[in-house]
């Protein structure tokens, strides 16, 4: 059953290799049909495998797995060693990932319906205090501008200080930012956290734990740059921020009913720090590195945990997020 998606992608593969001498398939018209099929022809194979799935656990796993195997990895496994690879939008593709965003939303989308779960919520609760979303988007937006261009030379003044030279906004780093923005909030906000909270749903506590162990998780999957050739100690910088980030992303969500919030902010935190930087993966990690570190992740878990026991306080037992 598992192997099934890498056979689908090794015929595609070998269905253009056999037919190159006969069809020009880097012409614009061949591409768009590539692309087409790749988003679609793991429809009917989520359907009949995974559709009828009801333990919480397995639901888990099986979003994991069509994010990382049949969606992020899809189209290099078809254009790998083809004609194809070497054409530099369908590089782009691979290298963005961003091809894999856009499947990994169909898939997702269409497996927790089959579960029988609503859509990611996109309508502001009422029980949201428009101050505190206003404080919400202060934070937000000067946390994202100070990530990427901060500068100054000490603590005070650098949160303060942006340096704005250098920026280079090229197509793989905003298809990048769009990649992550995307897949990893569908799959950790939406999927991983919905999941959650159905499996705690008899907890008075189920907000809590929902949002924690999907952090959790989100920061264990950044452990998988270290194969990317990220050194050890950045990795791990990574994965506790990624733990701060994901809780305060989770209490967002949760606190304005709005999914596109965490995308939005994901989306141009990974995007402008890619465009500052210059580069995807993060260079050696000093002693400020992870003190920066370290008051990120409490200013991000400190900010979600009040937001958390806000919505516990005004929900409680009644609370009902699908």
């Amino acid at each position: 059953m598992f192997f099934q998606v890498f056979i689908m992608a090794k015929s595609y593969y070998y269905l253009i290799n056999v037919t190159m001498h006969l069809y020009n398939w880097n012409l614009p018209s061949s591409i768009g049909l590539l692309l087409v099929s790749m988003l679609v022809m793991y429809i009917p194979y989520v359907i009949v495998f995974f559709g009828s799935v009801r333990n919480k656990f397995l639901q888990l796993l099986i979003s994991l797995y069509a994010f990382e195997f049949i969606s992020m990895g899809g189209l290099s496994l078809v254009t790998y060693g083809t004609i194809l690879y070497f054409n530099p939008f369908i590089g782009l593709l691979n290298n963005s990932a961003f091809l894999g965003a856009i499947n990994f939303l169909i898939l997702i989308l269409i497996l927790m319906y089959c579960w029988g779960y609503g859509l990611p919520k996109m309508r502001l609760s009422r029980n949201a205090n428009f101050k505190v979303l206003i404080i919400l988007g202060i934070i937000g937006l000067w946390f994202i501008m100070w990530n990427a261009f901060g500068g100054g030379n000490n603590l005070l003044t650098s949160l303060f200080t942006f340096n704005f030279s250098g920026i280079s906004f090229k197509p793989q780093y905003i298809l990048s930012g769009f990649e992550a923005g995307i897949a990893e909030e569908l799959l950790f906000r939406y999927a991983f956290l919905t999941i959650l909270l159905a499996a705690f749903k008899n907890d008075n506590y189920r907000i809590f734990y929902a949002a924690i162990i999907s952090s959790i998780c989100f920061g264990i999957m950044h452990l998988g740059n270290i194969t990317a050739g990220q050194s050890l100690a950045n990795t791990l910088n990574q994965a506790i921020f990624a733990f701060g980030m994901g809780l305060l992303m989770c209490g967002i969500y949760l606190y304005t009913d709005l999914f596109y919030l965490p995308v939005i902010f994901h989306i141009l935190l990974d995007t402008l720090v890619f465009s500052a930087s210059g580069e995807m993966m993060s260079g050696k990690v000093t002693i400020a590195d992870n003190i920066f570190t370290i008051i990120e992740t409490l200013l991000f878990v400190a900010v979600a945990v009040a937001l958390l026991i806000s919505i516990y306080n005004r929900r409680n037992r009644s609370f009902s997020f699908y």
